[in-house]
Formats: C-alpha cells, structure tokens, sequence
C-alpha cells in the first residue's frame, strides 16, 4: 500500500494519532449486552486522502470505514474478515469496505464522485442511496464458506440499515452510531462509532434504555474533537447499565496490496494483451487498487523484464 503522508512526517503527531485509533469493547446490564466504540479520526483522514475524496464522499464512505470497524468486534480470528457492501440507484451508486482481525479497514465507493447539483442542499444522507441492498459477508479461516446476508435497503442510513440487517438476518436487537464531524474549513476533525447489541437472556426494559442512550450521543465525532476518550464516554453515558470495559485493540486505514502483488497481477494477464502493454505502453504503465487508491507505476524497461 502506498499511503499518502497526512503529518507532513511530522513522527510525533502521526504516533499520537495512531495511539487514539482504537476499538474498545465493553458489557453492559450484568454482562447481558455487548457492545464497542471505536475511535477513527486519523482512519477517516487517511482515507480521504488516499482516495482524494471531498467532504460528502468523506462522510459517506467515512461512515462505512467505521461501520466495518465496529463489525470487526465480532472477528474471532486475525485472520477473518467481514465486508459491508452496498449497491443502489441513487448518486452514492454503492460502496464495498471490508474489516479484518489484525484492525485493518480498506473499501471504496462505487462512484469516484457523487453527483449532486448542490450539496450543500442535501440534509438526509438517505436521499442519496435511493433503492438497493445491503450485504454483509463474513469469511471465517475455520468455515469452508462464507456466510452472507443480505436485506433490502429501508433507512438510507448505513447505521439504521445495518440495525435492520441484525434484527431481520439474526433475529438481535442491535443499534449503531457512526460519526463524522467537520469543523468549519470542512476538515475531519472527529471520527468514530459505537455499537450495541442484546446477548441472550437481556431484559427488555434494559434493553430500552441502551437504546435511549445510545440514541442521545448525537456526535461521536465532535466529543472526540473536544478530547474526550472513548473510555470517558462509555463508563459515563451508561453509567446506569453498570459498564465494564473489557479490551481494546487498534484500527487503522490499511490494504495488503503492493507492487509485487501488482506484478504478480501484470504476470497473469494474457500473452497477447502482455505484448502489447510491453511494446506500446502507454508509458509507465499504471496500476491502482480500487480498495485504498495506491497507484503502481512500471517503466517500459521494468515490463520488458517482467515479461522476459
């Protein structure tokens, strides 16, 4: 992965933002609801300048980065991945993000740009999603397939769709927040989520006030812009449900790519379309992941070495 330097290599603003970026998971109700929140500022950052995106297209996919990122709490396994994709007939056309056990998150929109007469105009995210599906996709190293789930789009709200998804799919009381806050120049100065959901044996009326609260924490991002920390929210908002932390690991904005995997990918093209790409270029020749946006480019002299 090529990942675009946002600290101007300044080390220490880039360790102290990495630092924060975490996912915490913690019980609530005598153990009988879980639940994670998930800090994602310097995540939602790099994202968008990587995949060079401005403030509506950051807030939308911004959202499912953290989405998948409060999904991965549920991983048992480094190795397994679990992926949040979207395909509808409005202007955000679709996105694919994936999450991993190792806090990796990369995805993309379907459109590299969202085609709104005047953004400024729009107030509800869900009238940019229009009719479609949701998906979610859970790859596990000890199941021999996939398991995948899919529902109709009701909310045009990746949090309330994907409430909907865990009610309809799996029968769980579940309920999100994702958020993403922008100060007045339009830049990401707050990012992260949270996440609940019923265990067995859950009392209903309990249930009820985590939904209340849950519900009342109207920007994630602003209180994390303001310096409040994940733990602070949590052990203070549900207070009244006895919370208890349990562990916490990281979340960064990460894709496995690289130059040689590119190679590998250039190796696999047909012998045709290899000898012309070696003889006619266009030089260099460019090779981007949609996932996270890194562009790999290979003079003429490497591909004739390539292809010897």
């Amino acid at each position: 992965m090529i990942k675009k330097d946002i600290f101007k290599k300044d080390v220490r603003e880039q360790f102290k933002a990495s630092a924060k970026d975490r996912i915490y998971r913690f019980m609530l109700a005598d153990r009988t609801i879980k639940g994670a929140i998930v800090h994602t500022t310097r995540m939602v950052n790099e994202m968008r300048a990587n995949h060079e995106l401005d403030p509506l297209e950051t807030l939308v996919l911004g959202q499912a980065y953290i989405a998948a990122s409060l999904l991965m709490s549920g991983l048992k396994d480094k190795n397994d991945r679990v992926s949040l994709n979207i395909q509808c007939s409005g202007p955000i056309k679709g996105l694919d993000v994936e999450s991993n056990g190792y806090g990796e998150v990369r995805g993309y929109l379907k459109t590299g740009r969202i085609e709104v007469k005047d953004p400024e105009k729009v107030k509800y995210l869900s009238t940019l999603y229009g009719a479609g599906f949701l998906t979610v996709t859970q790859y596990s190293e000890n199941a021999p397939t996939p398991y995948s789930g899919q529902i109709a789009l009701e909310q045009g709200s990746i949090a309330e769709d994907l409430a909907n998804y865990f009610l309809i799919s799996e029968q769980i009381p579940t309920g999100f927040r994702l958020s993403v806050f922008f100060d007045d120049t339009e830049d990401v100065k707050g990012a992260g989520g949270i996440f609940l959901q019923a265990l067995p044996g859950a009392d209903a009326s309990k249930l009820v006030d985590a939904e209340k609260i849950i519900q009342s924490i109207n920007s994630l991002g602003e209180l994390f812009s303001k310096g409040k920390t994940p733990e602070e929210i949590v052990l203070t908002e549900f207070s009244s449900l006895d919370p208890k932390l349990m562990d916490s690991s990281r979340v960064e904005f990460f894709c496995r790519c690289s130059r040689d995997r590119m190679e590998g990918f250039l190796k696999g093209l047909p012998k045709a379309e290899r000898a012309d790409m070696a003889a006619n270029g266009p030089f260099p020749v460019e090779v981007r992941c949609h996932h996270c946006n890194s562009l790999y480019q290979f003079t003429k002299e490497e591909l004739t070495t390539l292809y010897g």
